[in-house]
């Protein structure tokens, strides 16, 4: 039993050997450093989401041509005092990198990130920090840089030319701004939960109302079409404890020309369908009075 013992303590004392990909990956410390920054991407909210593990695992096999089964291993690689090593020195090694490559790396963090269904706001904080530390702040890029330096592909005349990176890591950045907007301004929240409850009131939500309702949303109150799925289930958990008389209440001290502006949104979602339910109307009347109209 000793001797068996002797011999799995020996066993487990053997440093890991690597070979293929992974011992190339293991004896480059700024790629290492690359893969090392993409894990911590998929750990930025605290869950390692499945749908972001798979992400992670297609960029090695594209960038590092390390395959799904050898995920085990690389994750001991990445546990490795030799990977820490490197993680120590994550910026300096990947300051080596030229811009390009640093992009591809932004880029791909970016997809790691948007692989979740929703993007956490810490996705969008080590976002941001990484492309301040990599040297990619949008917010410092020339305009050659962007056209030129920041895309995948060189430059040339073609009009479909992909976003330069600024752009790109923008976008990524803006992705939830209108959700933002809603969660940031309870006048509008108000607002949004009475036009919801409007398109409701009759018990059911006819294509007509919901096109109604997206169009206020989009055209008139600047909301991003894309985004509306997220801002509805947000206006369904803020607005399960706040009654149609909580909200209006909330509008009360608007000016008269917004308040007619709101009243008008109402109407237009009540008469979308072609016909005034009397549920809708009582809806509209009781917003009227509490806004002060009589």
């Amino acid at each position: 039993m000793m001797n068996l013992l002797t011999s799995i303590a020996r066993m487990l004392e053997r440093k890991p050997q690597w070979s293929g990909p992974l011992g190339q990956l293991s004896e480059n410390p700024v790629a290492l450093a690359e893969v090392l920054l993409l894990f911590r991407m998929v750990l930025a909210d605290g869950i390692a989401q499945p749908s972001q593990l798979t992400a992670f695992e297609r960029i090695c096999q594209r960038q590092f041509g390390i395959s799904r089964r050898d995920m085990p291993d690389l994750h001991v690689l990445l546990d490795s005092p030799r990977a820490r090593s490197s993680d120590a020195e994550a910026f300096s090694l990947l300051r080596q990198l030229d811009t390009k490559a640093r992009s591809t790396l932004l880029d791909d963090m970016m997809r790691i990130a948007r692989a979740n269904a929703t993007i956490d706001e810490r996705d969008e904080k080590m976002i941001r920090r990484m492309a301040s530390l990599l040297g990619l702040d949008p917010g410092s890029m020339t305009m050659a840089e962007k056209d030129e330096v920041m895309t995948d592909t060189p430059h040339t005349d073609a009009p479909d030319k992909r976003p330069s990176l600024g752009e790109r890591v923008r976008g990524f950045l803006d992705h939830h701004a209108s959700l933002s907007k809603v969660a940031h301004d309870p006048v509008l929240t108000a607002e949004l939960l009475l036009l919801v409850r409007m398109s409701f009131a009759d018990k059911s939500v006819e294509p007509a109302e919901a096109d109604a309702f997206a169009a206020i949303c989009t055209r008139l109150l600047g909301l991003n079409g894309e985004e509306l799925t997220d801002i509805l289930k947000y206006l369904n958990e803020f607005g399960y404890e706040t009654s149609d008389a909580q909200a209006a209440d909330m509008l009360a001290d608007l000016d008269e020309a917004r308040k007619c502006e709101i009243l008008a949104h109402l109407s237009a979602i009540a008469q979308a369908d072609g016909e005034v339910d009397e549920r809708e109307r009582k809806l509209f009347q009781a917003t009227a009075r509490r806004l002060g109209f009589s």
